[in-house]
C-alpha cells in the first residue's frame, strides 16, 4: 500500500545533495536522538527521589498529525548537593520541568552509584533521563528581595531571603530581620504562649526575695 502522506521535507533542501543531507540528518535526530524537553510530573516518589514524567512537547507527524509522547516511567529527580547537604522539593503531580537525556544508558550505575559500563547500546534517550524541576512561571517575588537569593512558597507570602548585608524570615505579617549584629522581629513574640514580645512585668520584684514569678 502506498502511503499518500506528504514528505516532511524543506523546500530549500530540494535539489541538492547538501540539501538531501541536511533532511537525512535532520530526520535522524528527530526520530533516533533525545536531548532536553519540557515535562511535567505525573506521579513522584519522594522516598526513591523517582518521577513518572509527561513530555510536554508533541511528535508532529508527516500528515500534521499531533501525537502525544508517551510517559517516561520512574527518572531520577535532580537534587541540589555537595559536601553533606541536600536541597530536596515535595515534587507533586502537574510541577513542571526539564526532561534531560543522557549519552548512554545508565541503568546499572543508577542501581549502586558505581562506575559501570552501559547496560545496552541505547544513546541520547529519554529511558535514561534526569528531571530538573522548574516552575519557569507563575511565582511572585517580592520587590524588596530582588538583590536577594530567595527559597519561598509561590505567592511569597513564607520566604527567607539572604542579601549581601541580612537574612530575613517572613511567614505572612511576621518576620525577623538579622542586620548588622541586630535582631528585629516584627509581630507577636510568645513564650509558651506568653507574649513577650510588649512591655510586661514580674510580680514580687519589689521584695527582692525568692522566686518572682513569671510575667504577669
Amino acid at each position: 500500500m502506498i502511503d499518500a502522506n506528504t514528505p516532511n521535507i524543506d523546500p530549500a533542501n530540494k535539489g541538492s545533495l547538501a540539501g538531501m543531507m541536511r533532511e537525512v540528518l535532520t530526520a535522524w535526530l528527530r526520530g533516533e536522538v533525545d536531548d532536553c524537553l519540557p515535562a511535567k510530573v505525573v506521579s513522584y516518589d519522594r522516598a526513591k527521589n523517582r518521577a513518572s514524567v509527561q513530555i510536554l512537547v508533541n511528535v508532529v507527524g508527516t500528515s500534521g498529525e499531533v501525537i502525544p509522547r508517551a510517559v517516561v516511567q520512574s527518572v531520577p529527580v535532580f537534587t541540589y548537593s555537595g559536601g553533606g547537604f541536600v536541597i530536596n522539593f515535595p515534587c507533586k503531580a502537574g510541577d513542571h520541568g526539564w526532561l534531560k537525556a543522557a549519552d548512554r544508558d545508565t541503568s546499572l550505575h543508577l542501581q549502586n552509584g558505581q562506575a559501570a559500563k552501559p547496560n545496552t547500546k541505547r544513546l541520547h534517550s529519554f529511558e535514561d533521563g534526569l528531571f530538573m524541576p522548574d516552575m519557569i512561571q507563575g511565582y511572585t517575588i517580592s520587590g524588596e528581595d530582588a538583590g536577594s537569593l530567595v527559597i519561598q512558597n509561590v505567592a511569597g507570602t513564607v520566604r527567607v531571603a539572604i542579601s549581601d548585608t541580612a537574612i530575613k524570615l517572613t511567614a505572612g505579617s511576621a518576620s525577623v530581620t538579622v542586620k548588622d549584629g541586630h535582631v528585629d522581629i516584627a509581630g507577636q513574640l510568645t513564650n509558651n504562649g506568653v507574649n513577650i514580645g510588649s512591655m510586661h512585668h514580674h510580680g514580687g520584684v519589689q521584695t527582692g526575695t525568692g522566686n518572682t514569678g513569671g510575667p504577669a
